[in-house]
């Protein structure tokens, strides 16, 4: 009797992810790792992969699609979506997913605990230990976040995570700034009353970032909108490097204009050789490397998480978590005359 055997679908994937996602993988499909992320190198490794994995190398445009006739997804392990071409995509019926969700507890945790170590000036009081200069502990004056005011500038899944644990714990009283309104149940569960941008800016002691990435938010944090915040406010940025001016926000924190900065961010990623970061070295501020993910819990979330979509969608079913609209993926499909995605 012949073999009727479906032959398995090729996935290549740019990073290696914890692995309740990769036996996922490796269970359904010829698991390939790509040996680079350079356009040159992704463009030869696509040729016959029919889904596509990503984390926080790569850029996923119209070029790279162009090399891949047999692709039918896109995973994002991650966020942020922002080095995805989604129209392209859409319009060469590729579905693309992400793991929104996945990393919120954790990333809301990071954002916590810089608000709490800028407010007990962690930074310095590490330096002086390190120095053997225990009397620092005079010299520097902390303060308590309990009662204190809190703004979120994008109120998603991590920023009203924030503001529900600092409201809860912290008893803080929340403004938030979002292009649609939080449901009444939310604002109230997180203590928050939306406002306009300036309005968060120049109230709040703490303002979070936790908008997307995309033209209206590149340098949304700017010397303009630095000028509105309180000289006492802290800001701490968790979302995507390129919201924030860095120059700017060194000029503020040295003419005495900010009080403290917290990021795990940042505008070039990883950082330029040979290039003086404005940032780096101050003792007002603290700075991780895009980490706040980085926890066993987030890492085992969002691995799962994008594998189970990514077979979902190379099985037939539409996923969990799509970026794109199945519905135009598949419309689109057709058009091209390409084989449905969808049973």
């Amino acid at each position: 009797m012949p073999n009727t055997r479906l032959p398995r679908p090729i996935i290549l994937s740019l990073t290696k992810m914890h692995e309740a996602g990769m036996s996922l993988l490796q269970a359904a499909a010829d698991l390939r790792m790509a040996s680079g992320v350079t356009p040159e190198i992704l463009r030869r490794e696509v040729v016959d992969v029919d889904a596509l994995i990503i984390r926080t190398g790569g850029i996923v445009d119209g070029a790279l699609l162009d090399c891949a006739p047999r692709l039918k997804v896109v995973g994002r392990h991650g966020v942020g979506y922002d080095a995805i071409d989604i129209e392209a995509a859409t319009a060469r019926g590729v579905q693309v997913i992400y793991t929104p969700g996945a990393n919120t507890q954790s990333v809301a945790e990071h954002v916590l605990a810089m608000m709490i170590g800028l407010s007990k000036n962690f930074p310095r009081m590490n330096a002086a230990v390190a120095a053997y200069d225990y009397h620092a502990r005079t010299r520097h004056t902390g303060r308590d976040l309990s009662g204190r005011s809190l703004g979120v500038i994008g109120f998603g899944r991590i920023g009203r995570r924030v503001a529900a644990i600092a409201h809860a714990v912290f008893q803080m009283p929340v403004l938030y700034h979002d292009i649609i309104p939080a449901p009444p149940d939310v604002e109230k569960q997180t203590g928050a009353a939306r406002a306009s941008l300036a309005e968060v800016l120049s109230k709040s002691e703490y303002v979070t970032i936790h908008t997307p990435l995309d033209p209206s938010t590149v340098h949304l944090i700017n010397r303009e909108t630095l000028a509105l915040m309180r000289p006492d406010a802290i800001l701490i940025n968790c979302a995507r490097g390129p919201i924030v001016d860095e120059q700017a926000v060194a000029e503020a924190l040295a003419a005495g204009k900010l009080l403290a900065y917290g990021a795990d961010v940042f505008e070039t990623e990883p950082f330029l050789p040979n290039v003086i970061h404005p940032l780096i070295g101050r003792d007002d501020v603290i700075l991780t490397p895009h980490s706040a993910a980085q926890t066993v819990e987030g890492l085992t979330n969002m691995a799962r998480e994008v594998a189970q979509d990514v077979l979902a969608v190379l099985s037939g079913h539409r996923p969990k978590n799509p970026v794109n609209s199945p519905q135009d993926v598949e419309s689109r499909r057709r058009v091209l005359g390409l084989t449905p995605l969808y049973i």
